[in-house]
């Protein structure tokens, strides 16, 4: 099938998805009703791509499968993969929105805006949490969010959003690849997404790097009223997650309910000790709930 009809079939199968959930919404109020009547956001000041020329927009560089694709998400894909879309029921927003309010209430004060997501072990669901949370701020009135992939060694954030990606983070710290080059707007509200790239070897010793520091001070400092969300490898099967927790303001930790263990969530909070752990979010309960804890 040729990308233009990719397309074709992509607006079709989301106006099918909207005219279905419009029939909800007339029978039922929902969550979203309220952010519908909120002004539309800001467009997102990009500094970034002030480094490279006046034209902000053309010259912020994005990979050319993403032009070809009109940035134009698959929400029936992104149900699928449990990403929040405009169409979620009210029950699964209001978790994540939950969540958002927790993490403001938490950070705001001291201006904690740049965090990570991890867990103790793979699969307890930080990658959809991170995506999540970060889609669930870029819905907020004024409120930026860049959302980072940072599992260098398994990147997936491109894979829940079902689409390629063909460079990322690692072709800034290893080739001096402009960020502006390499940031996509996946056209969700003020939500800006960095892909991590190619997986690597030697994932630890980049993250550890001088260049991602100055990269995380420089977008924690430009970015005062942007949250940046890092998606992190688990930290009992690797040293990457660790290393990069000395350089965020806070960590916000996943566990699995029913599957992680108490003896690894044990061992993977004390080898965060003297770190700032924001919240524990206790992920898939029974009820598909979402919960935030101290």
């Amino acid at each position: 099938m040729s990308k233009l009809l990719k397309a074709v079939e992509k607006a079709r199968r989301n106006r099918m998805l909207q005219e279905e959930q419009g029939v909800l919404e007339s029978k039922d109020s929902h969550v979203e009703d309220a952010a519908s009547d909120m002004p539309p956001p800001t467009p997102e000041k990009d500094v970034y791509a002030d480094v490279n020329t006046d034209d902000s927009i053309q010259s912020c560089s994005l990979p050319s499968s993403f032009y070809s694709d009109d940035i134009v998400l698959d929400e029936m894909e992104l149900a699928k993969n449990r990403i929040l879309t405009k169409h979620s029921n009210a029950s699964f927003t209001d978790i994540y929105n939950l969540l958002r309010t927790q993490i403001f209430h938490r950070t705001r004060k001291n201006k904690h805006n740049v965090l990570m997501v991890t867990s103790a072990m793979p699969g307890e669901g930080k990658t959809i949490t991170s995506i999540n949370l970060a889609i669930s701020i870029a819905r907020e009135v004024d409120q930026f969010a860049l959302l980072v992939d940072t599992d260098m060694r398994n990147p997936s954030i491109h894979k829940y959003l079902g689409i390629e990606v063909e460079k990322g983070l690692t072709d800034h710290l290893l080739h001096d690849i402009p960020v502006s080059d390499l940031l996509i707007k996946p056209g969700i509200n003020t939500l800006s997404y960095l892909p991590a790239g190619d997986p690597i070897r030697g994932s630890t010793e980049i993250l550890g790097s001088p260049k991602l520091q100055e990269l995380i001070i420089e977008m924690k400092d430009r970015y005062p009223d942007r949250y940046v969300i890092f998606d992190c490898p688990d930290l009992l099967h690797a040293p990457d997650a660790l290393v990069f927790s000395s350089y965020v303001d806070g960590i916000i930790f996943v566990v699995e309910a029913g599957k992680t263990s108490r003896e690894y969530v044990q061992k993977a909070l004390n080898l965060l000790e003297g770190r700032n752990i924001v919240g524990v979010v206790l992920n898939k309960t029974e009820r598909e709930n979402l919960n935030v804890v101290s």
